[in-house]
C-alpha cells in the first residue's frame, strides 16, 4: 500500500505489512493477512512509533504449522527477537529495528476472537472476507459494576498502604480503579474520537488535553496513594451514585494517616 500523504517511516511499516502479506501467500493453506490498528482502519493516526499489528489466518494445520515456524517472516527481514506470549501469537523484533504483535488463527476461532474491525491486506482468491469481521468486541461495562469495583479496589488498595504494601496499593488505585474510571469515560465517546476500547489508557493526552493536570494526580506516583484515592474518588461521584457504606468505609481510611499497627504482617 503507498499513500502519499503519509511520511517515509510509517510508509515503511506498511510496506513490511505488505511484503509480509506476499511471503504468507506463498505458504500452504494461507487464506488472508488482516492489518489491525494504526496499519489496519486507522493509518491517519500511525507515525514513527507505531509497530505492526496483525492477524495471519489459515487452515487449521497450516495455522498450527506458521505459528511454529516463523521463517515466512524471517525471509521478508531476520528476526533480531522472538517471544511467543500466546499459544496463537507471537512479538517480534525484526533486525531493522520494525516491532510487530501478530496471531495465527484458523477461520474457525476468530468468532470467538474480540478485536477491532481491520483491513483485509491480502485474502487467497476464494477466501469469504466476511470471516474477518469481528463477531465479538469489547465487553461493554456496566457503569455500576464499574463504579462498585473501583470503589473496591480504592479500599483494598487504602489498607494495603496503611499496611505498608505502597506498591501493590499504588497498583489497585491508581491502575485498576483509574483504568475503571477510564473505561467509563471512553464509554461516553463518540466512536470516532479515538478511544480503544481494549486499553483504557490509549490516547487519553489527545482525546482529554485538558485533563493532564488530573492525570497527574491521579497518577500521583509511588507512595502518594492517599491523594490519588481522593482524586479518584472524586471522579466517580460524577459518574454516578455511590454505594454509601463503601464510600463511607473509603473516607475512614483517607482520614486516618497511619492505621498500621507494629503486629500487622506485610
Amino acid at each position: 500500500m503507498t499513500d502519499p500523504t503519509i511520511g517515509p517511516a510509517v510508509q515503511r511499516l506498511l510496506d513490511r505489512l505488505d511484503a509480509i502479506a506476499a511471503s504468507l501467500a506463498q505458504q500452504d493453506g494461507a487464506l488472508a493477512l488482516l492489518g489491525l490498528g494504526s496499519v489496519g482502519l486507522d493509518i491517519a493516526r500511525a507515525d514513527r512509533f507505531s509497530d505492526l499489528d496483525f492477524f495471519a489466518i489459515a487452515e487449521p494445520k497450516s495455522a498450527i504449522a506458521l505459528r511454529e515456524d516463523l521463517n515466512w517472516l524471517s525471509s521478508v527481514k531476520p528476526l533480531s527477537f522472538a517471544h511467543r506470549n500466546s499459544p496463537d501469537g507471537w512479538k517480534v523484533l525484526f533486525e531493522d529495528g520494525i516491532f510487530a504483535e501478530f496471531a495465527v488463527f484458523s477461520p474457525k476461532q476468530l468468532p470467538q476472537i474480540p478485536f477491532q474491525a481491520g483491513r483485509l491486506v491480502w485474502a487467497h482468491p476464494g477466501f469469504d472476507v466476511n470471516l474477518v469481521a469481528p463477531m465479538r468486541y469489547a465487553e461493554p461495562m456496566d457503569r455500576a459494576w464499574g463504579i462498585s469495583e473501583a470503589l473496591t479496589c480504592i479500599l483494598v488498595g487504602l489498607g494495603r498502604f496503611h499496611r505498608g504494601e505502597v506498591l501493590a496499593a499504588q497498583r489497585l488505585i491508581q491502575g485498576n480503579a483509574l483504568d475503571l474510571v477510564l473505561a467509563m469515560l471512553h464509554a461516553q465517546l463518540a466512536a470516532e474520537q479515538g478511544g480503544d476500547p481494549f486499553n483504557p489508557s490509549r490516547r487519553v493526552e489527545r482525546i482529554w488535553p485538558d485533563r493532564r493536570e488530573w492525570l497527574k494526580q491521579a497518577c500521583a506516583g509511588y507512595g502518594h496513594s492517599l491523594e490519588a484515592a481522593q482524586i479518584v474518588l472524586t471522579e466517580l461521584t460524577r459518574l454516578g451514585p455511590l454505594p454509601s457504606a463503601l464510600v463511607a468505609a473509603i473516607e475512614a481510611l483517607l482520614q486516618v494517616p497511619d492505621l498500621k499497627d507494629n503486629h500487622a504482617t506485610v
